[in-house]
């Protein structure tokens, strides 16, 4: 999903396309195409370099958007909230060294499936060698 996509998904949904929305949905949009995992704080700082006068709250906000929208999922880990791709994969949280990688596992997606579970993500913990 592109930022251009989203810009009018939002606008045909009524919502006003500030600078602020359109630069926090370029970086979380470029940060999943490269596959990473932005934590808010990630996304804040980043954001902020460009405008520094943004506000946590819109950042925050921008966000929480994007989720209810169905653009982007977050989770939960050790006090921080990640945000991903929806599309259907399996994040692993290496509870040892906090790093988060995704790995496509088709059989385990389909065998949730299966048994009517629609997932955007899975999230496994485990420790990583």
């Amino acid at each position: 999903m592109d930022t251009a996509y989203i810009v009018q998904a939002l606008k045909e949904r009524g919502y006003r396309v500030t600078p602020q929305r359109v630069e926090v949905v370029n970086l979380v949009m470029e940060k999943l195409a490269k596959r990473e995992h932005p934590t808010f704080n990630d996304i804040l700082n980043e954001v902020r370099q460009k405008m520094p006068s943004i506000s946590a709250s819109t950042v925050y906000s921008i966000l929480k958007l994007l989720e209810e929208s169905g653009f982007v999922v977050s989770f939960e880990h050790n006090g921080r909230t990640y945000y991903d791709s929806v599309t259907p994969h399996i994040n692993v949280v290496c509870v040892n060294t906090n790093k988060v990688l995704d790995l496509e596992d088709n059989q385990i997606i389909e065998s949730l499936r299966q048994r009517g579970i629609h997932p955007s993500s899975v999230l496994v913990k485990a420790i990583c060698t």
